[in-house]
């Protein structure tokens, strides 16, 4: 018996290393949209609003987003496990919600949360922009941000969900991306100022426009 547990012991280390390869061979790294980049044509259901505010109010059904905007758009991702990271996004985007709108933008909220969640997370703050629930995370997917095969929670301490990592874009009307910030590591503040830049010039240079 103790001859036949020193071969089985011999022999996994071998097979543990072989589980890794193939794990690494499946393995699809996040690989998020940046500035210059076009963010593919995603469609908001109705089922699927959390807040309509004024861009989602016409929404009956499944409706594509290039349907729905006519100026620029601060598209920003967020999920209620990034634990305190998420609600300060909210308080800051809170902060200058305001100021997107007179800079001649529109701000859309792409949650990781069905409405209950959020509504119960985000009950003090008082949101005033228009929330969606990004079931499946079909638009973080669409901006490279999320891979199931690549978990956040592999990387970043306190986070325990399959979410994606937090961005915030700048669209045109056309989805061409303007201006992009991804915070790979949970570790950045929202860079006021560069964003409502980046929506004051896209909404001055037409839908080709591409603010820096």
């Amino acid at each position: 018996m103790s001859s036949n547990f020193n071969r089985y012991a011999d022999l996994l280390p071998e097979y543990e290393l072989e589980f890794v390869k193939r794990s690494n061979k499946d393995r699809k790294p996040i690989s998020p949209l940046h500035a210059g980049d076009t963010l593919p044509a995603f469609y908001i259901n109705k089922k699927n609003i959390i807040s309509t505010s004024d861009i989602l109010k016409s929404v009956q059904g499944p409706q594509p987003i290039t349907q729905l905007i006519d100026r620029p758009l601060v598209l920003a991702f967020h999920s209620i496990h990034w634990n305190g990271y998420g609600n300060r996004l909210l308080e800051e985007l809170n902060d200058i919600y305001a100021d997107i709108r007179v800079m001649g933008g529109q701000l859309l909220l792409v949650t990781t949360d069905e409405k209950e969640h959020f509504e119960h997370a985000t009950s003090g703050l008082q949101l005033p922009f228009a929330s969606i629930w990004d079931q499946q995370n079909q638009i973080a997917t669409k901006a490279g941000i999320y891979s199931s095969t690549d978990p956040i929670w592999d990387r970043i301490s306190g986070v325990n969900e399959d979410v994606p990592v937090p961005a915030i874009y700048v669209l045109t009307p056309s989805l061409k991306i303007a201006y992009s910030s991804v915070d790979l590591w949970l570790e950045k503040s929202l860079e006021k100022r560069d964003l409502l830049s980046a929506v004051y010039q896209a909404s001055h240079q037409g839908s080709h426009g591409i603010a820096i």
